[in-house]
């Protein structure tokens, strides 16, 4: 028997390398490699020695292979009659950074008397949307209640505007990105870790594995992408809890991906309740028509707005839009309302400060949604609690707060023109925009609040976990 600690690596090619560095980052000794091609057997790779699958007829120790020929390799094990364990790379990644054997010095790790709060903001672009906002406004909230809080970013410096104690991170190789935020997170213990699903998280992870007392994982599921719901089912015996922001979220996580209730909590999204006055203007003849996101093709479909405006303005309908973002879709909607010569009546504002959107939203009448795919929007609450009228499509987060046809109207996601049928039944009936706008402020500012919230993260997660340091 082969100690357990032992690992073969399968192929010799380009991609092996990859594997070979996460095995002994992870503690593992490899034995060697095996490839099928003859004339490789005898040299090295790093300083591996390759040999031919005969080999492994001595051995049963585990062999780690590659996911894309992973069943070809396992039949090939079979018919040798191979005994050992054989393990795809994704798979492998997942255990390595549960095990304590990791290499990383710890040394510099000094645990303190309370425990911080530290957000995983880390994306590898400059954009800014939903779950950066909500990582910085939530923070800012447990910070406010005099908890340590730190974030977790790239190299986007709009996190220092927003909030503080923001640790950058430039992006590099997988390897040297998860010791360097392994490090960092360490320094923070004893800490709640809460998650948005990236790189940082896998970070967490070897931190979990090393000081397993010390650190709560806490993953946010932001959205309801195929990719979060694989990532969550796959990983969810690694995390102490999955907070759901929206009941699909939660629901289909059980029904149809087996996780157990108690790994679950349904929390909705909070936000900064707006400081403004509980009635506001109506526009009496223009129809003013909001929107705020990032400026995406994907999920949010931002290219198909330039049809709804065009369809709108066909109708005859006294609207103006006004649109807040950035993204790949902005060189488009610029050039379609220079083409079509609508500058009077379509505004291309760009990105706008998360403390200037107050402002925005009490100028509009309508808040619009187009997306294929959401957690909870957060840019639908704030919208909502400043008084304007949602009209979107049917994706999650949006029956946890909207009735259709009561403070709101609701369309499919593949009807979506349909909109514009919501947007001219708003138009010919004012008094509407009236009674939708005092019943939104009012359901927002009860159920909403962020600093509601934060109470409620801190009671939930900081439950005095942690050996405190005299």
């Amino acid at each position: 028997m082969e100690d357990m600690d032992d690992i073969i690596i399968w192929g010799a090619g380009k991609a092996s390398l990859a594997r070979c560095e996460w095995a002994v980052f992870a503690g593992y000794k490899i034995l060697f490699i095996v490839d099928n091609n003859s004339d490789l057997w005898g040299e090295r790779l790093n300083d591996i020695l390759i040999k031919a699958p005969e080999a492994l007829k001595d051995y049963n120790c585990t062999i780690l292979t590659s996911d894309m020929y992973f069943d070809e390799i396992n039949a090939q094990l079979t018919k040798m009659g191979y005994v050992g364990r054989q393990i795809g790379f994704q798979q492998f990644k997942k255990e390595a950074v549960s095990r304590n054997s990791v290499k990383i010095n710890w040394s510099n790790v000094k645990i303190g008397n309370r425990s911080s709060f530290v957000f995983d903001a880390y994306f590898p672009k400059m954009n800014w949307g939903g779950t950066e906002e909500w990582s910085c406004m939530v923070a800012n909230a447990i910070a406010g209640l005099d908890v340590q809080t730190y974030m977790i970013c790239g190299m986007n410096d709009k996190f220092d505007r927003f909030t503080s104690n923001c640790i950058h991170f430039e992006a590099e190789d997988e390897i040297s990105m998860i010791g360097k935020m392994a490090s960092k997170i360490a320094e923070c213990l004893p800490c709640v870790f809460i998650s948005h699903i990236s790189i940082a998280l896998q970070a967490a992870y070897v931190v979990k594995a090393v000081f397993p007392e010390q650190i709560n994982l806490i993953v946010v599921a932001h959205g309801d992408a195929l990719y979060i719901y694989n990532y969550l089912s796959n990983w969810a015996d690694r995390v102490d809890k999955i907070v759901c922001i929206s009941e699909k979220i939660y629901s289909v996580l059980q029904e149809q991906y087996g996780l157990e209730p108690e790994k679950l909590i349904y929390k909705p999204n909070p936000i900064r309740i707006p400081t403004i006055a509980n009635n506001r203007k109506i526009n009496e003849k223009t129809l003013k028509i909001g929107f705020a996101a990032r400026l995406a093709r994907e999920l949010k479909r931002t290219h198909l707005l330039c049809e709804l405006i065009e369809v709108c303005i066909q109708k005859g309908l006294d609207v103006e839009f006004n649109i807040a973002g950035e993204g790949e879709c902005l060189g488009l909607l610029k050039r379609y309302v220079t083409d079509k010569k609508l500058e009077n009546r379509v505004h291309i504002l760009g990105w706008i400060l998360p403390t200037g959107m107050v402002a925005f939203w009490e100028e509009q009448d309508i808040y619009l949604n187009i997306s294929s795919s959401e957690g909870m929007c957060l840019a639908m609450l704030e919208a909502m609690a400043c008084g304007c009228v949602p009209v979107v499509t049917d994706v999650s987060g949006v029956s946890d707060v909207i009735e259709d046809g009561k403070n709101g109207f609701v369309v499919s996601v593949d009807e979506w023109l349909d909109i514009v049928d919501k947007i001219e039944f708003i138009s010919n009936n004012r008094e509407i925009l009236y009674d939708v706008s005092k019943y939104n402020m009012k359901l927002i500012r009860n159920r909403f609040d962020v600093t509601d919230y934060a109470k409620w993260i801190i009671e939930t997660f900081d439950t005095g976990f942690g050996v405190p340091v005299e």
